[in-house]
């Protein structure tokens, strides 16, 4: 506590000291009531300064008491670097005004600077110009208006403050508004080889953005979208420093540090000689650390981008100073790697780098000023931005010769590449012409043997659906004269009801005749009607089952339609249709394996043997027709579906010995 107490004491008796001595006053600027029809007066010889390096905003009473020393002392910044990232710079001097009845007006200009704040003596600001949020972005040509009542002497204190890196030199001019239009027109004409010089960059660099961007349009090569935004970035950086130079009065803020771009700049720049001379492929390693540097660019421009609206992100000046390093770095090792590449192109790119680093790169971190010549030439001389937009000029005219170059070596590899392509296939003609000689007599005797195997395909087909169609009157034949016989009888009610299952039955039989195959649940609900029908017919002596094993799927299992209709009908109208008692018939499906389907037809009727005997006419009839197309249309289904469709038919003999009825088995691979 008493340290602290101590060091309170010692710094308030050096700010009373400090009030007390106060600055020495510069001896009184005397004007005689108004400056028309003068000339600018340049008044440094009668002004002090003190430049604060602290980086705060001190208060007023804290710079009365500071030592001001003559402005003819005071360095260039860029000669005398800050360790802080802004300065203010403290000007003070007086005016006298000796006419005895005239208000003296006059206008001061300090050239462009950042902000600037104009005190009286007792510290009350009375006119501030630029961005009040914070000093970074340079204001226009505006001048600080100046009273001072007759016979009266004024003290005036001016508050500059600048990034470190101040682009416009401090100047200390006093004008009327006709004086200071004469100086703009007097910068204007000093500066007009400047502005075409600029202008020239501009529409050079744009020229080249806009022929590489066509060039990728066509040939989608993203060197050429490379190029295109590096000088389309580069273009608009040189307009961004004329504008500011100049004062074109274009829609952009100027900052002062004139780093707008540059991190853009060196990003894209990178890119384009990386993937020109395919540096990720030859070089992986090289490649890897210029990708650090290309994230550690992009995390730069958003600095300078965050710091052109919000102010300096950073206090300590010496990271604005060392900024350039990412960049120089990524320049070097560009270089370097150049040396090494055995890409055709690297002469043009080196020429192209060597320009950019003798013309723009050496005034630039150099900070070449050059003393002792004509305003119009300082004018054109001093201007870095010049330097570093004529030297990205040359280099991209240099890489628009590298582009150029690379195509002519590709289209006279692609020729090479056609010619050579040319005679591998005139050669391969040649051998595969006698090849196609010798496989034609093959091919032909193949398509003769194709073209046999394809008509008998299609006559198996014909023959097939021949037989289907004569099948299909022969079944419904033989419904109808059931429907006749109960016509004759009279028998309204029966002849009804079958007439509708009749009905049903035309349709399921037209439904599953017009396919090759039809599912197992179509073809029993067909064949249950059918035996429902004979049934009816027979006076109700026929007596039928149907029994599916329950591991088949009768809606997704199918088979060839109308293939077991005609056993079934055989069964009825040759083993049951003679026996006076009727009998059963039973209908069963099994499924021995998954390539197999078994179907057993068992009638426990007079048997083959006895219908022989009995020769009966309808029998025969069905006999000879029915079981004949049936025979034929297995043989044509194996054939025409390369299946082995089997039959067997079994007597059946009861415990006497005599017949007992018959048993078929269709075998049916599904």
């Amino acid at each position: 506590m008493v340290a602290r107490f101590l060091f309170f004491l010692l710094v308030l008796s050096t700010q009373i000291g400090m009030a007390q001595q106060g600055a020495a006053l510069p001896a009184p600027v005397r004007l005689n009531g108004t400056l028309e029809g003068t000339a600018p007066l340049t008044i440094t010889s009668s002004t002090l300064f003190f430049r604060d390096i602290t980086g705060n905003d001190l208060p007023f009473a804290a710079i009365r008491g500071q030592l001001f020393r003559p402005f003819a002392q005071k360095p260039p910044e860029h000669l005398k670097p800050s360790p802080v990232s802004t300065i203010n710079t403290w000007l003070l001097f007086r005016v006298q005004n000796t006419h005895p009845a005239q208000t003296l007006n006059a206008l001061l200009h300090v050239g462009r600077q950042g902000r600037i704040r104009l005190y009286d003596a007792q510290g009350h600001l009375l006119q501030q110009t630029g961005v009040y949020q914070h000093p970074f972005n340079l204001t226009d040509w505006q001048p600080l208006r100046l009273q001072i009542p007759m016979g009266q002497t004024r003290t005036f204190y001016v508050q500059v403050t600048n990034l470190v890196r101040a682009v416009d030199p401090l100047v200390v001019i006093l004008h009327t508004p006709g004086s200071l239009a004469g100086w703009f027109a007097q910068h204007s004409h000093l500066t007009r080889w400047l502005f075409l010089g600029l202008v020239g960059i501009i529409a050079g660099l744009l020229i080249m953005s806009l022929f590489a961007f066509s060039q990728f349009v066509f040939n989608r090569d993203r060197v050429f979208l490379y190029y295109a935004i590096f000088c389309f970035i580069a273009a608009f950086y040189v307009l961004w420093n004329t504008n500011f130079r100049l004062g074109l009065g274009l829609p952009l803020q100027m900052h002062s540090t004139s780093r707008n771009f540059t991190f853009l700049i060196a990003f894209f720049y990178t890119l384009f000689l990386a993937h020109f001379i395919q540096l990720p492929t030859h070089f992986p390693r090289v490649w890897t650390v210029l990708k650090v540097l290309l994230i550690v660019c992009l995390i730069q421009e958003t600095i300078v981008a965050y710091e052109h609206v919000d102010g300096l992100l950073f206090r300590a000046n010496w990271v604005y100073i060392r900024q350039d390093i990412t960049f120089l770095v990524m320049g070097l090792i560009l270089f370097l790697t150049l040396l090494r590449s055995q890409s055709p192109v690297r002469k043009y790119l080196l020429v192209g780098i060597g320009c950019l680093w003798t013309i723009a790169y050496f005034s630039m971190f150099l900070d070449v000023r050059f003393e002792g010549m004509s305003a119009s030439q300082a004018v054109f001389i001093n201007y870095i931005p010049f330097f570093f937009g004529l030297g990205m000029l040359c280099e991209n005219f240099c890489f628009l010769l590298a582009l150029a170059y690379r195509n002519r070596l590709v289209e006279e590899e692609k020729n090479q590449m056609q010619s050579q392509y040319t005679q591998q296939l005139e050669t391969e003609l040649q051998r595969r012409t006698v090849q196609l000689e010798k496989q034609n007599h093959e091919l032909e005797a193949q398509r003769i043997e194709q073209l046999q195997a394809e008509f008998d395909h299609k006559l198996a087909e014909t023959e097939m659906a021949t037989l289907r169609s004569q099948m299909n009157p022969h079944f419904i034949f033989n419904c109808l004269n059931s429907v006749k016989l109960y016509t004759l009888q009279n028998d309204t009610d029966r002849a009804a009801d079958y007439l509708t299952k009749f009905a049903r039955l035309i349709r399921l039989v037209l439904e599953n005749s017009r396919a090759d195959r039809v599912t197992l649940a179509n073809e029993l609900e067909a064949l249950q009607l059918y035996m429902e029908l004979e049934a009816m017919r027979f006076k109700q002596k026929v007596q039928f089952m149907i029994s599916v094993a329950p591991d088949i799927d009768t809606q997704f299992t199918t088979i060839p339609p109308l293939l077991i209709q005609p056993y079934v009908e055989n069964a009825i109208w040759h083993g049951l249709m003679h026996k006076p008692e009727g009998g059963t018939l039973h209908l069963s499906v099994q499924h021995p394996s998954d390539e197999l389907l078994q179907i057993t037809i068992t009638d426990d009727g007079v048997g083959r043997g006895r219908a022989l005997e009995l020769k009966s006419k309808s029998a025969n009839q069905s006999k000879s027709f029915g079981m004949k197309m049936t025979s034929e249309r297995l043989s044509l289904i194996n054939r025409h579906f390369d299946t082995h469709t089997r039959v067997a038919i079994r007597d059946l003999l009861g415990p006497d010995g005599q017949p007992a009825g018959t048993e078929v088995v269709l075998d049916i691979p599904v």
